[in-house]
């Protein structure tokens, strides 16, 4: 029974190769047509290109003092004892792409027109919704017929849209070695990326300095106040040391330099487009054309027996 079973597969396995070979010009011509069909898209497709901007912390961590019981005192004084450069450097990250910084951007009106170009009206002067083919048409009422949600209100762009658009226009990532920052971005307009990741990171550094300033004294104040009640030595050590890295923070602040991050590289643009990869279309349109064909031959000889 086992050695009928074998044969069986055997005999089967042969006429699959079998009706394959007798459709092997049909499935050439399903490979080439779809072959075709990539190279058209490839044509008429957008190609964009990467950006790519490092940065480095201002200031590198050093050995922090020992600060045994100041920090509950400034807790209850209401002043957060100063973080350490990677610290902000994480705030820096955590706010390039905020909608506070967002705001910032907002008040350059030509970068945000050629942001949301598609919908800028120039003989207007206004933004309107974008005008739709039939085939967003099509989206719309699919969409509402599927989950009920139709087309919300149109939103002029505010800092929410511009956040939005920033988080999905450019990448951040931080490499562990090294705790640089790498901004990356893919567009058709590199230029345009260049500009955003520029401003955006210039916005951040600012409002950071800014809110150092303010704060400042009032943290020197309480440390000014602890020394003058410190006996120990060691508290008398650190709040000195403390007191000498916040003067130096005060001073980089004042120069008007960057403050937490500073660009290690100028932005680089990728020399050939990163997208459409033309080589993975076309082998996927190789794939799935032969996959194709060999599929209606197979569904031909089952019909036909």
């Amino acid at each position: 029974m086992g050695a009928e079973d074998l044969g069986d597969d055997e005999i089967d396995l042969r006429e699959l190769f079998a009706a394959l070979w007798r459709g092997k010009w049909f499935i050439a011509l399903c490979v080439c047509a779809a072959v075709a069909l990539a190279a058209l898209y490839l044509r008429s497709a957008e190609r964009k290109y990467t950006v790519s901007y490092v940065f480095q912390p201002v200031a590198t961590d050093k050995a922090m003092p020992n600060l045994a019981g100041l920090g509950g005192l400034a807790s209850l004084a209401g002043i957060a004892l100063p973080s350490s450069s990677s610290g902000d450097f994480a705030t820096f990250k955590f706010l390039l792409q905020s909608e506070e910084v967002a705001a910032e951007l907002m008040r350059d009106e030509a970068l945000v027109r050629r942001i949301f170009a598609r919908e800028w009206r120039e003989a207007d002067g206004v933004f309107r919704r974008p005008e739709g083919g039939a085939l967003n048409s099509y989206k719309a009422s699919l969409k509402l017929l599927l989950t009920g949600e139709g087309a919300g209100d149109y939103a002029a762009p505010n800092a929410a849209r511009l956040s939005e658009w920033m988080r999905k226009a450019v990448a951040s990532s931080t490499n562990r070695d090294t705790g640089f920052l790498t901004l990356t971005g893919e567009s058709a307009d590199p230029a345009l990326i260049v500009e955003v990741m520029a401003a955006a990171t210039a916005a951040t550094d600012r409002l950071l300095k800014e809110r150092y300033v303010e704060s400042s004294e009032q943290t020197m104040g309480f440390y000014q106040q602890q020394l003058a009640k410190a006996r120990a030595r060691e508290h008398r050590e650190a709040l000195a040391k403390l007191i000498a890295q916040e003067d130096q923070k005060l001073m980089l602040a004042s120069k008007g330099d960057n403050f937490v991050a500073e660009p290690l590289t100028t932005p680089s643009v990728s020399l050939n487009p990163t997208s459409p990869k033309s080589s993975l279309i076309l082998a996927l349109a190789v794939v799935l054309g032969g996959f194709l064909g060999a599929a209606i031959v197979l569904i031909r000889k089952a019909a036909r027996s």
